[in-house]
C-alpha cells in the first residue's frame, strides 16, 4: 500500500473516542517508515524478565504522565524513550479507535511516519528487541487465530498473529487488525458496525436522552431500558423514561431509576433539551403509543435497537436484526463493544430480557449466541434462579382461571395443528383479569403435542381484538401478523383485527390452508 493511500484513509477516518469507564489512560504509537517504496510497521518485543507482559510484542507506548501535553505527546515520548524515535522527525497521520486491555487501560493508538527506523539497540531495559514488519504482510494475512479472555467483568476478543516465530496478540493484535481494516475501508465491528458506532457516538454526545419501549412493556424492553439507563447515568446524562404503559405488576422487580412518564404524562415538553430519543425493542411508531408523538419533535435525533422482523423507523441510527433472540442481546453487544463494565443491575436486567424472550431458551433459532451471552451474565452475577422464579413461577389465579376457560372453549382445526380461543371484555372483568393475565395463552397452546400454531384473541372494545400467535418453526406466522398490520418474529407475533373471533379466523384461514397444505 502506498503512503499516499494511507494518508487518505486516515485523513477521512472518523474515530470513535471511548470513555475511560474507570480505566487508566494510555497511548501507543504505530510507527511507520518507508524504505524503497515499501511501508513497514515498527514493533517492540518486551524483555523476558519483566514481571508483566514479559516477552510480548507491542507498540511503543505507555501511561499518560502529568507532564504530557496530550495523548499523542505521551505516545511520542514513550517511543523516544523506548527505541529512540525522534518526535521532531515524526509526521502525524491519524488516530484510531480507542481499545481496552485486560490490565485495565484504555489505549489510544496514534499513527505516525517516522523519518528513519531505529534498528540499533533499544534504549529502554524493558525492550529486548525492535521488530520491523512489512505492512503488506498484515494487509495480506489479516485473519488471526481468535482469542477470548474474560477479566474484570469484561469479555475481551483478540486476534493472534505469528510472524517469524513471534506471537502478536492481545490489544496490539487488535489495534493492528483495526488499522488494516481502516486502510481497507472495512467496517470494524461486523455487518452493522457503522450503525453501532453511530448510536454509540450519539449516546456519548447527548446530554439528555429519552428512552422508550413498546406498549405493554415486557422484560426484554424493560431490561434493555434498565441497562441503557445505567450506562447513561454512569456517563452523567439526564435520562427520561417515556413508556405508554407503566411497568406491569408482574415485572415490578425490574425497576428503573429515572422518572417514568406514562400515558397522558407523555407530552412534548419532555423533548425540551433532549438530544436523543432511544427506542428499544420496537422499530414501529404505532407500537410506541403516546411516545410516538415525540418523534416528530425530535426529528433526526432518533436511534433504535430492535430484534423484530421489520419496522418503519429506518435509518443509519436504526439496528433491526432478527437473528438476535432479544433486544437485550443487542444492548449487551453495544455495551461490550464500548467496553462498559457490566454491574449487578445491568446483568440482572439483560439476563431477564434474554430469559423472557427466549422462553427459557426454547426460542434461540439454533444459535449459541444467546446461551453464551446468558452464561457470561450469570458469571458476572446475574441471579438466574431469582429471575427464573419472577418470570415463570408467579402466575396469578386470574391467569389460571382465564387459561382454563380458554382451553374449555378452544377450537381445534386442521387435524389439531391449529388451536385458537378468545376472551371478551365482560369475561375479563368477571375474572378480575388484567392484560398481563391474558398473556402467554397462545404459547400454552403451541406447547401441546401436535399443535403447530396457537392463537389467542382478547377483546379490546369497539369490535376490536388483540391477536397473539405462537408457532413451531415449521409453521411461521410472522407474515400473518404483518398482513393484519401487526408484527413480531417469524414464530411469535401479534396484531389487531376488527370483527368477531369467527370473522377474524375466517379472514386469515386461507393462510393456514396454504400453511397446512389444505
Amino acid at each position: 500500500m502506498k503512503l499516499a493511500e494511507i494518508r487518505d484513509a486516515l485523513a477521512t477516518y472518523d474515530r470513535l473516542p471511548l470513555p475511560l469507564f474507570g480505566r487508566r489512560e494510555s497511548a501507543v504509537l504505530i510507527p511507520l517508515f518507508e524504505n524503497d517504496g515499501e511501508i513497514s510497521v515498527l514493533l517492540t518485543k518486551r524483555s523476558s524478565d519483566l514481571p508483566r507482559h514479559a516477552g510480548e510484542v507491542s507498540f511503543p507506548g505507555g501511561s499518560i504522565e502529568p507532564g504530557d501535553e496530550s495523548n499523542y505527546a505521551a505516545a511520542l515520548r514513550e517511543a523516544q524513550e523506548e527505541v529512540g524515535i525522534d518526535p521532531e522527525a515524526c509526521e502525524y497521520l491519524g488516530t484510531l479507535d480507542d481499545t481496552f486491555t485486560v490490565t485495565g487501560y484504555r489505549v489510544t493508538p496514534h499513527v505516525a511516519l517516522v523519518g528513519k527506523a531505529p534498528l540499533g539497540e533499544p534504549l529502554d531495559a524493558e525492550v529486548e528487541r525492535v521488530l520491523c514488519v512489512p505492512l503488506a504482510l498484515f494487509m495480506a494475512v489479516l485473519k488471526g487465530y481468535p482469542i477470548n479472555i474474560e477479566v474484570g467483568g469484561v469479555r475481551h476478543s483478540f486476534p493472534l498473529f505469528v510472524h517469524e516465530g513471534q506471537i502478536i496478540w492481545g490489544a496490539t493484535a487488535r489495534i493492528l487488525e483495526d488499522f488494516v481494516r481502516t486502510l481497507r475501508g472495512e467496517p470494524l465491528e461486523g455487518p452493522f458496525g457503522p450503525k453501532l458506532r453511530n448510536i454509540a457516538r450519539l449516546l456519548f454526545d447527548a446530554r439528555k436522552v429519552i428512552i422508550s419501549t413498546h406498549i405493554n412493556p415486557d422484560p426484554d424492553g424493560l431490561g434493555s431500558q434498565a441497562a441503557m439507563e445505567e450506562l447513561l447515568l454512569h456517563l452523567g446524562k439526564e435520562v427520561v423514561i417515556a413508556n405508554n404503559h407503566p411497568v406491569p405488576e408482574t415485572y415490578s422487580f425490574m425497576k428503573l431509576r429515572s422518572r417514568v412518564y406514562t400515558g397522558n404524562e407523555i407530552t412534548d415538553s419532555l423533548c425540551d433539551g433532549a438530544d436523543l430519543f432511544l427506542a428499544l425493542d420496537t422499530a414501529e411508531k404505532s407500537r410506541l403509543g403516546r411516545a410516538a408523538g415525540l418523534l416528530e419533535k425530535m426529528g433526526d435525533k432518533v436511534a433504535v435497537l430492535d430484534h423484530h422482523l421489520e419496522g418503519d423507523l429506518a435509518g443509519d441510527r436504526t439496528i433491526i436484526d432478527s437473528t438476535f433472540s432479544s433486544t437485550s442481546e443487542l444492548v449487551y453487544l453495544l455495551l461490550s463493544k464500548i467496553g462498559y463494565p457490566l454491574n449487578k443491575r445491568v446483568v440482572d436486567a439483560l439476563y431477564a430480557g434474554i430469559m423472557f424472550d427466549t422462553g427459557s431458551f426454547r426460542f434461540i433459532s439454533n444459535r449459541s449466541r444467546s446461551l453464551k451471552t446468558a452464561a457470561h451474565l450469570v458469571d458476572l452475577g446475574a441471579d438466574a434462579s431469582m429471575i427464573q422464579e419472577q418470570l415463570f413461577a408467579c402466575e396469578t389465579v386470574a391467569h389460571i382461571k382465564l387459561l382454563s376457560q380458554s382451553i374449555e372453549r378452544a377450537h381445534w382445526e386442521f387435524d389439531g395443528r391449529l388451536v385458537w380461543s378468545w376472551v371478551d371484555q365482560s369475561e375479563m372483568k368477571a375474572l378480575d383479569a388484567s392484560t398481563e393475565d391474558a398473556g402467554e395463552i397462545s404459547s400454552f397452546f403451541s406447547r401441546i403435542n401436535g399443535v403447530q400454531v396457537g392463537l389467542f384473541m382478547r377483546e379490546l372494545g369497539g369490535g376490536k381484538y388483540k391477536l397473539s400467535l405462537r408457532s413451531m418453526r415449521e409453521a411461521p406466522i410472522g407474515h400473518i401478523c404483518r398482513m393484519l398490520g401487526g408484527g413480531g418474529h417469524a414464530c411469535a407475533g401479534g396484531a389487531t383485527a376488527t370483527g368477531t373471533p369467527e370473522d377474524i379466523l375466517k379472514l386469515i384461514r386461507p393462510e393456514f390452508e396454504k400453511m397446512f397444505g389444505c
